[in-house]
């Protein structure tokens, strides 16, 4: 099949998927708050965010093993694939086997002393992020077998994982209600469960289909050069996804201190939206960064900045049509998705989805530097703003400011390193900055524009469920203003070309 074919079929089935767990998810939220109540929501959103610190080292992994099996198919050596599987997937086993034995130890300290819980509620707690831990390791075990599907571009069969996901954490809500038992430990005893079930999905069918990860040739595999060259580009990584989540769990943390566990009911609710909507982004990388690194793989570097490039403005037109419509009408959503509103839940949900929305205008250079394999430089300089922003928020929280200065802060310092990424990749990749900024700010610049003084327009408009049929109707005006305007000439034909024929 061809690139342009598969990236149309996987970005849909990821958008059909999205579909389907978003209303799952939002409304599984809905009924997990009601069930839990806002304290002890608090508290779950409070230790799987704790947990979450370290867990971002998942993610870096996931990057890794996907960056060097998706470079060596763009090598067609199969040989060099089964030997970064199987050395990935041993990193994946100690480091997950090591970082929750290692968590154990603190367990009292956090449970009982740091974190701000009522004392009725502490030994609920512990048992709690005993369970968390639990997540953790599966999640670990099942990272470089999602990183095999997503390099082998098989992001169908994830959909489809993903979506039973969602049915069953509603299933699992829907039980909550009717419980007798302490219903935060029940809930995430069978979360538990559920993470078992996405293990098993993945591992075995990424076993069946692909000869680099049959079982059998792990340990004779072993490797210690490409241990040790997953393991430099894991350990930057790392560090950049860990001052990601540092910054945005951190804050948790920060919150938490300085206002209680209510705040963090807000926060966490705010981070289940910005989650539930990061489909937008996710769809469209997963179905082009494998492409992306096999023409780096290829020595194709030309063909590489191009698929970045249009990564950047996919991945934003398709998130404004999405985002400004809910940022305008986020007051009525809420109201209606959840019975009881915790204060400052719009406003932080606001925020972190405009962050997001910066932070993609410029994602897909990310990913061309993750393709040519040097990143310590960069990882230093555009992550450690975002690390910085720990210490500047506990600064302006200690002075006395609101929350507003500290989430206007969070929006500037990501806005700051977005830019930055163009005169870099100029600089390391030889990166057109007239080119991209015309192709990329001058296309979504217009649609950011547009957008925005159309849901305001629609806002005005008062009748029943108008919110829906406001964010409907945008999201419609909003495709046919990225057909005509966004995609070019050449982008359309292969569209109608691939639609037509399927």
């Amino acid at each position: 099949m061809e690139a342009h074919k598969r990236v149309f079929i996987n970005t849909l089935s990821q958008y059909i998927k999205a579909i389907i767990t978003t209303c799952l998810s939002l409304y599984t939220v809905r009924l997990v708050l009601s069930a839990l109540g806002q304290s002890d929501y608090g508290i779950y959103s409070l230790v799987a965010g704790t947990i979450a610190l370290l867990g971002f080292i998942i993610n870096a992994l996931v990057i890794t093993t996907q960056r060097h099996l998706s470079f060596s198919q763009g090598q067609k050596d199969l040989h060099v694939q089964r030997k970064y599987f199987s050395n990935s997937l041993l990193i994946h086993l100690v480091i997950g086997t090591l970082l929750p034995l290692f968590l154990i130890l603190f367990q009292d300290y956090l449970c009982s002393i740091f974190f701000n819980i009522p004392d009725t509620r502490r030994e609920a707690t512990a048992e709690v992020y005993f369970l968390m831990l639990g997540i953790l390791f599966l999640t670990f075990l099942s990272a470089p077998f999602k990183a095999a599907l997503i390099s082998h571009e098989n992001i169908v069969y994830m959909s489809i994982v993903e979506i039973l996901d969602g049915v069953f954490k509603l299933a699992l809500a829907i039980i909550l209600l009717e419980l007798q038992t302490d219903k935060l430990i029940t809930y995430t005893v069978i979360l538990l469960f559920i993470y078992l079930f996405e293990f098993l999905a993945y591992s075995c069918f990424a076993m069946t289909k692909y000869e680099e990860c049959r079982p059998l040739k792990i340990i004779a595999d072993y490797d210690k050069k490409i241990v040790a060259e997953l393991a430099n580009f894991t350990k930057w990584t790392t560090y950049g996804m860990g001052a990601v989540v540092l910054r945005t769990q951190g804050l948790s943390i920060l919150l938490n201190r300085f206002f209680g566990t209510l705040i963090n009911a807000a926060y966490g609710i705010a981070l289940q939206m910005y989650g539930a909507v990061s489909f937008v982004s996710t769809s469209v990388i997963n179905a082009m960064n494998p492409i992306l690194m096999k023409s780096e793989g290829a020595n194709d570097h030309d063909r590489m900045l191009r698929i970045a490039e249009k990564e950047c403005k996919y991945v934003v037109a398709m998130m404004a049509t999405l985002f400004i419509p809910l940022i305008v009408e986020l007051d009525s959503l809420l109201n209606i998705w959840l019975k009881d509103v915790p204060d400052y839940s719009a406003f932080l949900c606001r925020c972190l989805l405009i962050c997001f929305l910066v932070d993609q205008c410029t994602y897909g250079l990310n990913s061309a530097n993750q393709a040519m394999g040097n990143i310590k430089k960069y990882t230093i300089l555009m992550y450690t703003p975002k690390i910085a922003y720990l210490g500047i928020a506990y600064i302006l929280l200690k002075m006395g400011c609101s929350i507003d200065v500290i989430m206007y802060t969070f929006i500037a310092i990501e806005a700051i390193v977005a830019l930055m990424r163009i005169p870099f990749l100029h600089n390391s990749a030889n990166l057109n900055m007239t080119q991209f900024t015309f192709h990329v700010f001058g296309k979504i610049i217009p649609l950011i524009i547009f957008m925005s003084c159309l849901s305001l327009a629609l806002h005005q408009l008062k009748y029943p469920l108008s919110f829906f049929v406001n964010l409907v109707v945008a999201a419609i005006l909003g495709l046919l203003f990225i057909w005509f305007f966004v995609f070019t000439h050449e982008e359309r034909q292969i569209l109608k070309h691939i639609i037509i024929k399927k």
